[in-house]
């Protein structure tokens, strides 16, 4: 009895079982602020990566200025090996390994960038049509959500309730990067928070091309073509 009552006052691990009890939070806290950090980072950095190679397509062209500019498909791959040198180390055309949830690993294809040339329809008063469509990244299971090549009578492209739509006279550049998300600490199905799992980012963007230009690719020079098939 007397050993008992003395166990019971006795409270010098008091701190050390506190600290037990709360480490398991602290670590979960840390690690959902480090998953969410870097998740929108990403999302952030393929918005911005989708602007630019809009922006960067709707420039381009070569000429004299008083005249109609010539786009070629070298232009449109330097556009695209750009891209790949802006987005680092998103590793968008490479490769990486996913977790999956029998425990085993598969290597998957990262990412997919896809160009298309958004026109006035020559047929369709009014409507769209898409004129040329390129694509970049292995990733080939990410097909263009919004129209290929050649689709015409469209009302635009783009999410719904967010189409543009090409001025008559010129035409727009639009833009969709497909990305496959790898979390830092992957957790299978729901993951923490909805943050932890494997996740697909789509970003979408679109610019208006500055100047009268020919949007018919010129291939004289026999440069790669980088279609989307």
């Amino acid at each position: 009895m007397r050993t008992l009552r003395r166990l019971r006052r006795d409270t010098s691990g008091l701190a050390l079982v506190e600290f037990a009890y709360v480490t398991p939070i602290m670590l979960l806290l840390i690690c959902a602020g480090g998953e969410l950090a870097n998740y929108s980072i990403t999302a952030m950095r393929l918005s911005s990566l989708a602007l630019q190679v809009a922006d960067n397509s709707a420039r381009i062209g070569t000429g004299d200025p008083s005249q109609v500019k010539v786009i070629t498909e070298a232009q449109v791959n330097d556009i695209l090996q750009g891209a790949l040198a802006q987005a680092g180390n998103l590793n968008i055309n490479g490769t990486y390994t996913e977790k999956q949830a029998d425990n085993t690993t598969q290597v998957k294809n990262k990412a997919r960038i896809i160009i298309s040339s958004l026109e006035p329809d020559p047929v369709n008063a009014g409507k769209n049509y898409i004129h040329w469509q390129r694509c970049y990244g292995l990733a080939t299971d990410y097909t263009p959500q919004y129209g290929e090549e050649g689709d015409d009578n469209l009302d635009g492209m783009g999410p719904a309730g967010r189409q543009v739509t090409a001025p008559t006279g010129t035409s727009i550049m639009f833009v969709e990067v497909h990305y496959r998300y790898e979390p830092l600490f992957p957790v299978l199905r729901s993951g923490m928070f909805g943050l932890m799992t494997y996740r697909n980012f789509d970003s979408v963007a679109a610019m208006v091309v500055r100047d009268d230009r020919n949007t018919t690719l010129d291939n004289t020079a026999g440069a790669p073509v980088s279609t989307c098939t």
